[in-house]
């Protein structure tokens, strides 16, 4: 199959189309997280996706960031019940900007500081990455966004810094935790981001998913406490309004009862009577006697209405152009008699109320019905601009009640006490210990299901879909009416009573994943790079032992040979199989007593010499090296084994060059002395004294060449084992005064003295395994050294002190002191301070590092300290033979 290989151009734009669709997707899926009503969401993943794409796939990304975050803002305008408008598009376009801004912020910060691409396995690193990509680059987001809104007009000042805040809260941990999974998914090197998809990116993933459950839950809990809390005070609405119906019901109740009781009321018993009995009711502008008058009492009503001061009385209606005239002859009229506030209201009076047909309705239920009834809202006779109000009618009938049939109402009728109320005053009255403004409220009319008429209205912004799901609605039934009571939560009760723990829930929660995804990024890329650098120290000590000149064999515990390098191989002319695993002891006989049946290997050695069998069964000298290997399941054996054959050789002509010094040199030397001492003696005759100073002069020469020639072979025989130490347990203290005593008269020859200092009793009582011979050589070596680096006039002081279970010797001068760059050198072969000085301090360069050796072999250790111009104190420490 033929595969046709995508154009990068191709692949750009198909990444942009992804991305555009992945940050829309990712953007309705984190606002389903909001808060109710939508005010606050605390992870936002679409910034996390778009960093990590422009991180990943550079610049050209900030495209699809701009057009989803565009597309995003729009859907959610349109969600919101906004048309879709050239405002609200550029609204989102601004928003994407500045989406798009802080997308490229961090990853050019990112780029800059960290490093991209980049492994992440260094905690520098992954703190930069989330830092810069997160809380720093989000806040641009943040401050474009706020800043948007407020200048379009969709937010106030006062709720920018909370607007601002939540925004770079949900944008920042949004970058936490998607920006990881992106890098998993995507980003280079391939292999080493797939291998933490299970490590890092299903944790991430699934802590996550938990954090939402649990938000959910909370965020379903302060809404139930918000709803319980919203229904409670919406019923103390609802029973406050119907309180203040009833008052008014009471009012009139109780209005009806003077003309019940009365057989006829005057206008001022009415006045005395609504003023002082009826209290008053905020909303109710006035109370009215209506009488019933047939149309053959009108000329007598209307001549008792003139009588009792009402100049010019007449019954009157409205006309088609709103004037009052002289009312048209009609079987019968409901005429406003009384009216309290008498002066506010004397325009009132003398009204046929009956010829309004909204009035007129209300008015015949109640005579029907003997109860109270009220008009549907209209226009008041008072009023020059429409203010809604209601007429309230109570009917009074002579005989009081006892009228039972509505046929029996219409006849014994004698009028209606009337409230007039404002519906925009007596609502708010009775809303007066509530927060107004945390609240919308809507009381519709449906006394008439198919035609309900709008009672009161309070919404402050049409009210939103979330108020709206938390609305209630109640009805109320008063004076024939239903009234439909709809209470919603304002936008500022919304946003008072906000409950933000389940916010905190999910912030908290999210940002423990962001850490927790750091910290996995941590280990995983600390395991991967642990991982690869195994594999390539592996590589390269395969590759160096492969290579390796050496013999080298790796041995398991039970002496098994588990692995040989190519040089083994040539080395003992066997085929090392992995699946047939020689011994040890076939090939190295002398290694049979270092492994034990149990697997239990018995000691372990440093460089030695053995003969080891090559596979035709000849012998080989060898040297070698074992060095166990402890791992956690058991131990393993290094062995570097060295051909000795050369070695053997040189060391046979070594020994024949010894021999050559030994009698070839010495010989002569010996020779030389004698007769130099002969001709020195005057023997022969007596000398010039240049003469003998020249003789003096060769003859000290030929002392110091002999001294070499015994020093080199001495440091031969140490160094090769050929001199036997005889080691016995001496106490220390005398041999030091014995040293002392043999290098008394070297000291004196340079001026110096010799002093055995800081010797405490128990000191003196110390003992030591050390051959007494060479012993006091090692002394006479640092203390000849000590004088000869002394000055005219100096000490040099011997100090003996017990440490723990050694003891430790020290020689100090108080001389010229040594260098410190000769420190690596001074106990070497033929190294002294300062070759000039040779002849002068009469030295072969080679007694301390005799010293070292004989120190050694006593099982101890040689140092030194030196202050250049002060001194120097050579110390060497021995066990002590208890």
């Amino acid at each position: 199959m033929i595969e046709l290989a995508r154009s990068p151009a191709t692949n750009t734009v198909l990444r942009i189309m992804w991305l555009t669709l992945a940050y829309v997707i990712a953007g309705r899926l984190s606002l389903l997280l909001a808060i109710p009503p939508g005010f606050v969401t605390g992870l936002f993943l679409p910034m996390g996706i778009a960093l990590g794409a422009v991180l990943i796939w550079g610049m050209p990304m900030l495209l699809g960031v701009f057009l989803g975050s565009t597309l995003l803002n729009i859907s959610v305008a349109l969600s919101g019940g906004q048309p879709l408008s050239g405002a609200v598009v550029l609204v989102a376009a601004e928003i994407a900007a500045g989406s798009s801004l802080a997308s490229a912020a961090g990853a050019w910060l990112i780029r800059h500081f960290v490093g991209f691409p980049d492994k992440l396995t260094d905690e520098r690193k992954i703190f930069a990455f989330f830092i810069l990509g997160g809380p720093i680059a989000t806040s641009l987001s943040a401050s474009c966004g706020s800043l948007v809104l407020y200048f379009n007009g969709i937010i106030h000042f006062k709720q920018m810094l909370f607007t601002w805040w939540s925004w770079w809260i949900g944008d920042a941990i949004g970058v936490l935790i998607a920006t990881p999974l992106m890098c998993i998914f995507f980003a280079s090197p391939r292999h080493f981001w797939q291998a933490r998809r299970y490590t890092v990116g299903m944790p991430i993933v699934v802590s996550s998913l938990a954090v939402v459950v649990v938000f959910v839950l909370a965020s379903n809990n302060e809404q139930k406490k918000l709803e319980d809390q919203f229904k409670q005070q919406a019923e103390l609405i609802t029973t406050s309004i119907e309180s203040q119906l009833s008052a008014v019901a009471y009012s009139l109740a109780t209005l009806r009862g003077l003309f019940i009781a009365s057989d006829h009321v005057t206008r001022d018993e009415f006045a005395n009577y609504v003023n002082s009995v009826i209290p008053g009711i905020d909303g109710v502008s006035g109370f009215s006697w209506n009488q019933f008058v047939p149309h053959h009492q009108r000329v007598q009503f209307e001549e008792q209405m003139r009588s009792e001061g009402y100049e010019n009385f007449f019954i009157k209606e409205k006309n088609a152009a709103g004037d009052f005239i002289q009312a048209p002859v009609r079987s019968d009229y409901t005429v406003i008699t009384y009216v309290e506030p008498w002066l506010d209201n004397l325009g009132l009076i003398g009204i046929n109320s009956a010829a309004d047909s909204i009035r007129a309705v209300a008015q015949e239920r109640a005579r029907d019905t003997g109860a109270l009834a009220m008009t549907n809202p209209l226009h008041l006779y008072r009023d020059t601009q429409y203010s809604p109000g209601v007429i309230v009618f109570y009917p009074v009938f002579r005989d009081g009640d006892q009228a039972l049939t509505a046929e029996l109402r219409q006849k014994n009728l004698l009028g209606y006490a009337t409230a007039i109320v404002r519906i925009n005053t007596l609502i708010p009255t009775a809303l007066k210990s509530f927060r107004t403004s945390e609240i919308d409220l809507l009381i519709t009319d449906t006394t008439d299901a198919a035609t309900p008429l709008e009672f009161y209205a309070a919404i402050s912004n049409g009210g939103s879909a979330y108020a709206h799901s938390l609305s209630v609605t109640r009805d109320i039934s008063f004076a024939g009416h239903r009234l439909s009571v709809k209470i919603m939560p304002s936008e500022s009760f919304l946003l008072r009573h906000r409950g933000l723990q389940s916010w905190f829930v999910l912030a908290g929660g999210l940002l423990f994943c962001s850490f927790l995804g750091g910290f996995l990024l941590l280990i995983s890329g600390r395991t991967q790079h642990v991982r690869d650098l195994v594999e390539q120290r592996t590589k390269e000590l395969t590759a160096i032992l492969e290579n390796a000149v050496e013999t080298i064999l790796v041995v398991d515990e039970r002496g098994l040979i588990i692995r040989a390098n190519p040089a083994a191989a040539q080395l003992f002319g066997y085929v090392f199989d992995p699946q047939k695993l020689l011994l040890i002891g076939d090939l190295i006989p002398d290694l049979d007593s270092f492994f034990s049946q149990d697997g239990q290997y018995l000691e372990t050695i440093s460089w030695r010499e053995g003969v080891a069998l090559r596979s035709d069964g000849n012998q080989l000298p060898i040297e070698l090296s074992l060095s166990p290997v402890a791992l956690q399941d058991r131990n393993l054996f290094t062995l570097i084994i060295h051909d000795a054959s050369a070695k053997r050789k040189v060391d046979k002509l070594k020994t024949e060059f010894i021999s050559t010094v030994s009698h070839e040199l010495r010989t002569p030397l010996t020779s030389i002395k004698g007769a130099l001492g002969i001709v020195l003696s005057g023997d022969l005759g007596a000398l010039e004294i240049r003469s003998r100073d020249l003789l003096t002069i060769a003859s000290n020469n030929v002392d110091r060449l002999t001294r070499l020639v015994n020093d080199i072979l001495d440091i031969d025989k140490l160094e090769f084992g050929n001199v036997q130490l005889h080691n016995q347990r001496k106490p220390v203290y005398p041999l030091l005064q014995q040293s002392i005593e043999q290098n008394q008269g070297y000291a004196t020859r340079y001026g110096v003295e010799l002093i055995l200092s800081g010797v405490d009793e128990g000191s003196q009582q110390l003992s030591a395994n050390l051959d007494v011979d060479r012993f006091l050589q090692v002394m006479s070596n640092l203390l000849s050294n000590a004088i000869k680096y002394s000055h005219l006039g100096g000490k040099v002081y011997v100090e003996l002190v017990r440490i723990d279970a050694t003891l430790k010797i020290s020689v100090i001068d108080q001389g010229q002191g040594i260098p410190a760059e000769f420190r690596q050198r001074i106990f070497r072969k033929f190294a002294q301070v300062d070759s000039s000085d040779t002849k002068r301090r009469d030295g072969t360069g080679l007694g301390l590092s005799i010293t070292k050796v004989i120190v050694e072999r006593f099982g101890g250790k040689i140092d030194y300290q030196s202050v250049e111009g002060q001194g120097s104190t050579f110390y060497f420490t021995l066990p002590v033979a208890e």
